[in-house]
């Protein structure tokens, strides 16, 4: 997303906020610096694309501005198949965080066996994790006593509450796609089936906005951004939202919403949400830092073509 690209819009998947909240949150559950007497260590792999190498410096800046020395920072080709030299490779200073950062459903699960069998003892946080998919290669005790953080959460989480929107949605899914339903898709309702309506309901309101001035006319695209970019505040499923995103894309087409993190429960046997958090005031406090470590990697938008 950049200026040059005005119908490009992010931020219904709260990323690359949740990958730079994954440092805060790990740093939250690991013993402080002063009680180890060295500096807490990072460690980030994920595959090679355009989406990760930027996600990745996003989060390597958040993690640099709290504190963590980075002792592993690279990117694997998407055409890889065994994952032990890379996990290997990534445990090798000693991490007391890895991040599996964007990587993608069919890398991960590969790369929790592999920290499973090399004896990872540090904690591990991504963008999305598939519980359902990687507990075929792990017990449940391991992620939880990794603390094992991501985003994305699940509707069906109990923290929502009963007569929640997201209950609504979970009830709506599964009378759709659950077991025995029409379009039975025989899994789990995960955290990506929500991700692709959170821009629809902003949408059709800046719809609506925009289209009072033509009435009678379907807005066009510049009118309905324009139009959700003046107001204060819209609905997501995810909570409150407004536009966002000059300071971090050179456009205001990012939505920013409160940002759920998660962590594997072993109770529920699947994440649970843990925190719901504020972006814009924490990214405040560390965008120079952050912003720095971005430009050094070659992936602010200015950079990008």
């Amino acid at each position: 997303m950049q200026p040059s690209r005005p119908y490009v819009v992010a931020g219904g998947d709260v990323t690359p906020q949740c990958n730079m909240f994954n440092a805060l949150i790990a740093k939250m559950v690991l013993p402080s610096e002063k009680e180890l007497g060295r500096p807490l260590r990072y460690a980030l792999t994920t595959q090679d694309d355009i989406m990760s190498r930027q996600v990745g410096a996003w989060e390597i800046g958040a993690a640099i501005s709290q504190g963590f020395e980075i002792v592993y920072e690279k990117f694997f080709s998407v055409d890889t198949t065994d994952f032990a030299p890379i996990i290997t490779a990534v445990m090798a200073k000693n991490p007391d965080v890895i991040s599996l950062c964007e990587a993608w459903p069919e890398y991960q699960t590969l790369m929790w066996e592999q920290l499973y069998l090399q004896g990872f003892k540090g904690v591990v946080v991504q963008n999305y994790a598939d519980w359902e998919t990687n507990l075929t290669k792990i017990p449940p005790e391991f992620p939880a006593a990794r603390a094992a953080i991501d985003s994305f959460p699940l509707m069906d989480d109990p923290w929502w509450g009963e007569n929640s929107w997201q209950a609504s949605f979970t009830r709506i899914w599964n009378d759709r796609y659950g077991p025995g339903a029409p379009g039975d898709v025989h899994r789990r309702m995960t955290g990506i089936d929500w991700d692709h309506v959170v821009w629809l309901i902003p949408w059709c309101i800046g719809a609506q906005i925009a289209g009072q001035d033509t009435p009678g006319e379907w807005p066009s695209n510049d009118a309905i951004l324009a139009a959700l970019r003046k107001v204060s505040s819209f609905p997501t499923i995810l909570g409150p939202g407004h536009m966002s995103g000059q300071e971090m894309f050179g456009i205001q087409n990012m939505i920013e919403q409160p940002v759920p993190m998660n962590m594997f429960d072993l109770k529920a046997n699947d994440k649970r949400i843990i925190a719901h958090l504020n972006f814009e005031p924490w990214f405040e406090a560390i965008k120079p830092i952050a912003l720095k470590a971005v430009k050094e990697r070659g992936q602010h938008w200015t950079q990008r073509k």
